[in-house]
């Protein structure tokens, strides 16, 4: 059942726990990440079937839970914190920092794969919209992920983002560091196909793009970086 879910703001542990097997079941057992002591996915917790890191204390958890199936548990989770740590090890965030407004940032969003297809994606973004108003959020950042760490399979997807979305030069994430790939030249607009659904709800809301893209070979996943201006959010049903 998809329009009767039912979405939550949490630090409570427990739910945060519910949202962690969710994640280590996309993340780990669907997208292939690996479990390192001190890498994203926490060893320990993988152990447990749980994906975590030590940024999920900090922050507050999104949770979507079908009432019509009370065993599928949480069936969509992201995060939101007001420091942007872990978004900094793959993008550096100089430029977006400099305009000096209130900076957050989400990451960690997935799926049940019964539910992409239908309003999960759409009120999991409300979710984080309100929490975003709540803390009176300028702009929100965060990575988001193509699945697989194959840069070649991604390109046309990439570079269709790149030519159709990037954020100006003033608010612009680069990304850095040792997985940090450059993506130029063209694709048609037919290369929107293969960017995943969760980051074109982004962008039909008025999210854009940083430059370049991370391959996280840990995560098994190659990241963009997404600028969301509070003040652009465009989505029919959203708060503004």
């Amino acid at each position: 059942m998809q329009p009767g879910l039912t979405l939550t703001v949490t630090r409570d542990p427990d739910a945060i726990r519910e949202a962690r097997r969710l994640r280590h079941a996309v993340f780990v057992e669907e997208l292939g990440a690996v479990p390192t002591a001190g890498g994203p996915v926490a060893g320990g917790l993988a152990g447990e079937g749980l994906e975590g890191d030590d940024f999920d204390a900090d922050c507050d958890h999104v949770i979507l839970r079908d009432p019509a199936d009370p065993a599928a548990g949480v069936v969509a989770t992201l995060r939101v914190g007001l420091g942007t740590a872990y978004t900094e090890q793959e993008f550096d965030l100089s430029a977006l920092k400099s305009a000096g407004r209130p900076l957050a940032e989400a990451g960690r969003a997935c799926l049940h794969p019964a539910y992409r297809n239908g309003m999960a994606g759409f009120i999991l973004f409300k979710g984080l919209l309100n929490v975003l108003h709540s803390h009176d959020i300028a702009f929100a950042v965060g990575t988001a992920s193509f699945p697989g760490a194959d840069l070649t399979r991604h390109l046309p997807g990439l570079r269709r983002l790149r030519h159709a979305a990037l954020a100006p030069e003033s608010l612009r994430p680069v990304a850095h560091g040792d997985g940090a790939v450059v993506i130029e030249g063209e694709a048609p607009r037919s290369a929107m196909a293969g960017v995943p659904a969760l980051i074109k709800t982004y962008l039909r809301a008025g999210a854009q793009v940083g430059d370049g893209a991370y391959i996280d070979r840990a995560f098994n996943t190659v990241d963009v970086c997404m600028v969301l201006d509070l003040s652009r959010v465009a989505l029919p049903g959203l708060p503004r």
